[in-house]
């Protein structure tokens, strides 16, 4: 068996105070090994998409522990978290995130600037990086000229510029037609495999979870199948939630720390 890379032990996220409180999270154990295909599958409002943020340490828990390469996470200071998101980790969203009047070549080499790498290098990667993806024709192109399918293979590109070791992609197939899709889900299981990424895909999609090597489904805040067969549910006592609220804000994605809150592309430099 592989090395955990990620694991998680009753982790909780409260959203609110009072009245107004709501756990998305409601105690959730589980281990990720390096190199598992790892889909997270729930209805809107499951608490799927909290819990890819807070593997993707973009969020802290309410309460629980997070580890990375065994190592806790909890008392990592911020310039610490920066460091582990820009070399450990790449992000696929379902929005872009792009700067779309920028290059394509600029758009990609952003975390290499993050990561201080300088230009020559940060170019030779980001172009390979483009190849990978079958998109080095287009690197003088503006992002804003590209297809749907062409802006996600960029920000796949994008994400593994740095080569990661754990990627996340959150419903990455979500703006795009069945084929168009079809052929990111391919590209994604594609770098799991030949470069041993491992991958976690937040969805609900059953078709494109089914491609997985493994799925956790998730539902009003748990943990309820676990195709790994390691499954055991965290019983903490806590009573049943008798209302659901609405889907706005129910994965807390209106959270004033919603990472997406805060993502900025500043404007490339011309490569």
């Amino acid at each position: 068996m592989s090395k955990v890379i990620l694991s998680t032990r009753s982790l909780r996220k409260t959203y609110g105070k009072r009245d107004s409180k709501f756990d998305a999270l409601r105690g959730i154990t589980f281990d990720i090994h390096e190199g598992e295909s790892v889909a997270i599958v729930g209805k809107s409002g499951s608490g799927k998409s909290t819990l890819m943020h807070l593997l993707a340490l973009l969020d802290k828990p309410s309460r629980g522990e997070i580890t990375l390469h065994g190592r806790p996470t909890a008392k990592l200071k911020s310039r610490h978290l920066n460091t582990i998101r820009n070399k450990e980790f790449g992000f696929v969203f379902q929005s872009f995130f792009m700067n779309p009047n920028d290059t394509v070549l600029n758009n990609v080499v952003l975390p290499l600037k993050i990561a201080g790498v300088g230009f020559r290098e940060r170019r030779r990667r980001a172009i390979a990086a483009l190849k990978t993806v079958e998109l080095d024709d287009k690197r003088n192109n503006k992002a804003n000229d590209l297809s749907g399918g062409q802006k996600q293979r960029v920000c796949i590109a994008r994400a593994i510029v740095n080569d990661p070791k754990v990627l996340f992609a959150d419903e990455p197939t979500g703006n795009l037609d069945s084929a168009t899709g079809d052929k990111i889900a391919n590209l994604l299981f594609r770098l799991n495999r030949e470069k041993g990424i491992t991958l976690i895909i937040v969805t609900h999609d059953q078709e494109l979870a089914n491609k997985c090597s493994r799925q956790i489904r998730i539902k009003d805040g748990r943990i309820v199948s676990d195709s790994s067969g390691e499954f055991e549910p965290d019983d903490d006592g806590d009573e049943e939630i008798d209302e659901i609220v609405g889907d706005n804000n129910i994965d807390g994605m209106l959270d004033k720390n919603h990472p997406t809150k805060h993502i900025k592309i500043e404007e490339g430099e011309n490569e």
